[in-house]
């Protein structure tokens, strides 16, 4: 990703290009305008001078001129005399520095007198123009010299013309030096004071706002914008402030409500845990009383006496195996009612599914149910807590135990749905949940069972345990009722 461009930077960018282009737009049109009025003066100015010029000739050209001796290269005689006294006074013009060439014809064009350097245009349309309505004529020969054609004399006295080429260059059009200099000069000034405005109250108070917005985006509620520069970015801090004061302070309510919210889901769980255990507790007795009951019997046959050794022997054995069995079922629900440390730990799905149809034997409703499982023998491990998922699957045994009023099979299959997850799909062949309950049976307190029966938070709680972890307790599509639990695989790098 390329380097994003400052906001200094793209605002001194922007100014220096402002300035450049107005500057050169002023100057252009300043010259323009400069190069247009210099002008304009100097076609006038040459054009009064020519018509100076050639009144001041006219008396000379009115004096005949002798005839010379020979012929001139055009074909035509030399004049003497007069025109001695003209070519001098012609002469004379064009010693002037903005004089190029001046020259005196006659009315059929003849020269009579000439100066300075180059050579009438071959074009001499000005001139005849000029002899024919007795008006003055000019035109821009080339960049820098002005040609006028001026008659001498006026109307039918027109004698003559006078063809006159003035120097009217550019030199003093052009901008001196300097001018670029001071320009430059003052376009850098410019853009360093308006790069120092930006600094300090721009661009400065936008970084330590950025610098302070990025400490918020990592947890650093405390972090706090000192209000300068313009008015706008005053409030705008003053506003960042007031913002990060009020997260502090929603996130600590927050805080204080996700712990109230901990302990009372940990009250709702142990609540249910507790309706379970009594549920669990009925059968638990019933599966007590058989030992209690042989254990008594053969108690009141050794207190009779008359027994042999062999009898007694065999009585204490039979009795030890009693007290075995009681205590090992005790024990399990024990472990079952016990509270939970809520941890994270690699959990073998197999010995869930295992202890969880323990659990559910010594329970008379579910003498005649039948738990089978598949595919757990090489299943991963899941990232749970063992006691809570126990708890989630026992729940959903009972439910199917109830579902199907105490006979049935209940099938449990594991797979690996992902390289990242596990599943367990918990199904019964009892009757199908209606489908205008399906849509609430995780819902809180939501029961079909008789008033006593059941408290309605079961499916709930089992739901928001097992998402606690990461995963989800879904009911399936379809006839057979069929619940899905998924939760993440165990990695050991987590």
């Amino acid at each position: 990703m390329s380097k994003l461009i400052g906001l200094r930077s793209q605002l001194l960018l922007g100014l220096l290009i402002m300035v450049l282009v107005a500057t050169f737009s002023v100057g252009a049109i300043s010259i323009l305008a400069t190069r247009w009025q210099v002008a304009e003066t100097k076609l006038t100015d040459g054009r009064i001078l020519a018509q100076a010029l050639a009144r001041s000739l006219a008396p000379a050209l009115q004096r005949p001129c002798a005839a010379a001796a020979g012929p001139r290269s055009d074909g035509r005689r030399a004049r003497t005399g007069g025109c001695v006294d003209l070519q001098r006074v012609v002469g004379g013009m064009a010693a002037w520095s903005r004089i190029r060439r001046v020259e005196v014809v006659d009315r059929a064009l003849g020269r009579l007198a000439q100066g300075g350097t180059g050579s009438r245009p071959a074009e001499q349309t000005l001139l005849r123009q000029t002899l024919h309505t007795g008006q003055q004529r000019f035109r821009l020969l080339e960049q820098g010299v002005l040609a006028v054609s001026s008659p001498i004399g006026a109307g039918a006295q027109v004698s003559g013309a006078l063809w006159l080429e003035l120097d009217v260059g550019q030199e003093e059009l052009r901008l001196p030096a300097l001018f670029w200099v001071l320009t430059g000069f003052d376009a850098l000034v410019l853009v360093l004071f308006v790069g120092f405005v930006l600094t300090r109250h721009v661009v400065r108070p936008v970084e330590l706002m950025q610098r302070a917005a990025l400490r918020v985006t990592e947890g650093d509620l405390e972090a706090r914008v000192e209000p300068a520069g313009a008015a706008e970015l005053v409030s705008l801090a003053e506003s960042f402030n007031t913002m990060t004061s009020y997260l502090r302070d929603q996130l600590g309510r927050l805080e204080h409500q996700r712990q109230e919210l901990v302990v009372t889901r940990e009250q709702v769980i142990h609540s249910e845990k507790l309706a379970s255990v009594g549920r669990l507790a009925a059968g638990v007795a019933h599966e007590v009383g058989n030992p209690l009951q042989a254990i008594m019997g053969l108690t009141e046959m050794l207190r009779r006496g008359g027994l042999s050794e062999q009898q007694r022997e065999d009585f204490f054995q039979r009795m030890q195996g009693e007290t075995q069995r009681i205590h090992r079922i005790v024990r399990e629900l024990l472990d079952y009612a016990r509270p939970v440390e809520e941890a994270v730990e690699p959990v073998d799905l197999e010995a869930i599914v295992a202890q969880s149809i323990q659990l559910l034997q010594p329970q008379q409703r579910a003498k005649q149910v039948a738990v089978e499982s598949a595919g757990l023998a090489r299943m991963p491990r899941a990232a749970a807590n063992a006691q809570r998922l126990v708890q989630v699957v026992v729940n959903l045994l009972l439910n199917a135990a109830d579902a199907m009023s105490g006979q049935g099979e209940v099938t449990i299959r594991g797979r690996e749905i992902e390289p990242e997850q596990v599943e367990l799909s918990v199904s019964n062949d009892g009757p199908p949940i209606p489908v205008e309950d399906r849509g609430q049976i995780f819902d809180p307190f939501f029961t079909t069972k008789e008033p006593g029966d059941g408290t309605g938070l079961g499916l709930s709680v089992a739901q928001s345990i097992v998402e606690s972890y990461g995963g989800r307790l879904v009911l399936a599509e379809g006839e057979q009722t069929t619940f899905l639990i998924t939760l993440p695989r165990w990695s050991e790098e987590g």
